[in-house]
């Protein structure tokens, strides 16, 4: 999974806390936004159904990845 992510560019989301940029940066805040839904995805068809309820409701994906 790390691979994945790694080749889409989106490893840092695991590796730390990436924050929410502020609205004031519409295009920042649209990119980070896409960023997350296919972190989301690809974190999610990842693992399996009995780890799902595990990491469902971790604020960050890096709380996520540290539960996996």
């Amino acid at each position: 999974m790390e691979a994945i992510l790694d080749d889409n560019g989106l490893l840092e989301y695991i590796k730390s806390d990436v924050a929410k940029p502020q609205a004031s940066y519409a295009q920042n805040l649209s990119q980070w936004k896409k960023h997350v839904d296919k972190v989301r995805r690809i974190i999610l068809e990842g693992v399996c159904d009995h780890i799902v309820s595990n990491i469902h409701g971790k604020e960050t994906f890096f709380t996520m990845w540290k539960e996996i």
